[in-house]
């Protein structure tokens, strides 16, 4: 396939995207046919967040990797986030390499982490939307990527980040009211657990919770409980 049918194709498929999952699920596959461990995308800060859950907006970065991190404060003088900050260039990065000046102990944690969840190369793809907010994305593994390929991503994540913005405007002009029986099983549900272990722990029979896990579903307008997840996450509906 020649390039330009290549992008073409591309355009397409990232104007075809009506829900946040249809992204998620786009960018896993994305990630994995680059042989690549998991990617992020995420709104960059314009003041000191102290949190990458603050700043995420989809990613497959592991639950307690995303804990690990915000628990240690890596994020604050993160060598990444500050080069995004000054610059539009999209960069390859080695983490041991990019955090040679981090002092405070966290050179060691944030290399061994990366390392732990076999993310220690990659590329960050400075990004912004039509109103001029500032993100990037970020794909991660074990390689770093050659100029062609570099080019390529970010024209998919240019695509990308600016559907994610179209579907977040229109996502924040609809809210979704939720009880709190509706929400505990949710959050349950994001930490892995199963309706018979959620009856337990709310003293619920597994049909009551399955009916309030069916409601969050078609509320959110999802098909799935893994979708309703990750669109309750995106919209800061819970946190795990």
């Amino acid at each position: 396939m020649k390039l330009e049918d290549e992008f073409n194709r591309i355009e397409e498929v990232a104007a075809g995207f009506k829900t946040h999952y249809e992204v998620f699920k786009y960018m896993k596959g994305l990630t994995q046919d680059l042989g690549m461990t998991a990617f992020l995308i995420m709104t960059l800060p314009t003041v000191e967040f102290v949190e990458i859950g603050a700043t995420k907006i989809i990613t497959n970065w592991p639950a307690e990797m995303v804990d690990y991190y915000d628990a240690h404060n890596l994020m604050v003088d993160s060598p990444v986030i500050r080069r995004m900050l000054r610059s539009t260039s999209p960069f390859n990065y080695d983490v041991e390499a990019i955090n040679t000046d981090r002092g405070g102990g966290k050179k060691s944690t944030v290399i061994d982490l990366f390392r732990r969840y076999g993310m220690e190369k990659g590329a960050y793809f400075p990004l912004h939307d039509a109103a001029g907010g500032r993100g990037a994305m970020s794909i991660s593994g074990s390689r770093n990527f050659s100029m062609i390929e570099m080019a390529k991503i970010l024209f998919i994540a240019t695509l990308i980040y600016d559907r994610l913005s179209q579907l977040t405007l229109n996502e924040k002009h609809k809210p979704i009211a939720f009880t709190s029986s509706e929400l505990d099983c949710l959050r349950l549900t994001a930490g892995g657990r199963k309706s018979s272990e959620i009856a337990k722990l709310l003293h619920l029979s597994e049909n009551a919770v399955n009916n309030h896990i069916g409601s969050v579903i078609k509320k959110l307008g999802c098909t799935t409980r893994t979708q309703a997840v990750v669109s309750a996450l995106r919209l800061n509906i819970i946190r795990v």
